[in-house]
């Protein structure tokens, strides 16, 4: 009997070769990991071969997999790419363009983008999207979204990427703080008080980062509170050692209530905004969007300027 198979079945195959990882590629495709893992096994049974050896540190392609991964991802990106050429015909969005924001972004950046002018489509409609980076990305990958701007993404073969501005975390606290005499801190500096600190659902890589760092150096740090929103940290800077992590996005949102931030100085730790699109997107007008905006950035902030620390 011939197999059923669904684009889906594919996309699954893809994105565990690609992340090397159940727990990515579920996140990725949007779908819990046992029920990836339920499918995967139907999927070899189709095909007769284990595509995929699994243990606790991953997933790993075997023989059979790698060849049957090559025609996937042809099969995935043509079936994409011809949804996706469909919507654009069916209703006239050659002249419109789909734009991720990552939530992490200042508003000054979000303003440029949309100020981003082309000479060839001077009828361009552009369509704002804010969400956190993973997600937008996952929007980009099916091409629900054409762009995103994203903070810190995650390296992967499927995407093109540029970096457009580096900005530092800021420490967070109030006027009274022990460190609010400080131009600048370091881990070391923050890693004595009580943290406030973003989620990990908000941006995974981003919070893996800082405790990896934390681990490296041999700090001992205590969490206190996870938020979600820039705002919340407000009501828990309680007293004169509570500090948190925030985006210069997040600072501008809690400024009218008095709080003092100092940018962390950290070599690994710092919010890398790239513009993101689809490396196989073939679109004239994305290609022309992702050079004007890349070259506009260049043009407003020097790249030798984009690591000093805002005000």
């Amino acid at each position: 009997m011939t197999a059923q198979w669904k684009i889906r079945d594919l996309e699954l195959v893809v994105a565990l070769h690609e992340e090397g990882s159940l727990t990515l590629a579920a996140k990725r495709v949007g779908i819990t990991e046992p029920a990836l893992s339920k499918r995967l096994r139907v999927v070899e049974r189709n095909v007769d071969a284990t595509l995929f050896e699994r243990d606790h540190d991953g997933a790993k392609v075997t023989e059979p997999g790698r060849s049957f991964v090559e025609h996937a991802v042809e099969s995935v990106h043509a079936f994409q790419r011809a949804v996706h050429s469909a919507r654009e015909t069916k209703i006239s969005r050659r002249h419109r363009l789909r734009i991720g924001v990552s939530s992490y972004l200042p508003p000054r950046l979000i303003e440029q983008l949309r100020a981003t002018e082309l000479r060839l489509y001077r009828d361009l409609t552009i369509q704002i999207v804010s969400d956190y980076t993973l997600e937008l990305l996952t929007q980009v990958h099916h091409r629900r979204l054409d762009l995103a701007l994203v903070t810190s993404p995650p390296q992967t073969p499927t995407l093109s990427s540029v970096c457009v501005a580096v900005f530092p975390f800021r420490i967070v606290f109030r006027d009274t703080h022990p460190l609010a005499a400080r131009n600048s801190a370091s881990l070391a500096d923050v890693a004595e008080y009580p943290w406030v600190l973003f989620s990990r659902n908000s941006h995974p890589l981003l919070h893996d980062l800082i405790l990896q760092r934390v681990e490296a150096e041999r700090h001992k740090v205590s969490i206190v509170h996870q938020i979600s929103q820039a705002d919340q940290a407000v009501a828990l800077l309680t007293d004169n050692q509570m500090i948190a992590w925030l985006t210069p996005a997040g600072v501008e949102r809690v400024a009218h209530w008095g709080l003092v931030s100092i940018p962390l100085r950290d070599e690994y730790i710092h919010l890398e905004t790239h513009l993101a699109a689809l490396a196989d997107n073939k679109s004239p007008l994305v290609s022309e969007f992702f050079r004007c905006f890349v070259k506009r950035m260049e043009e407003r902030q020097p790249p030798e300027q984009l690591l000093l620390p805002i005000g």
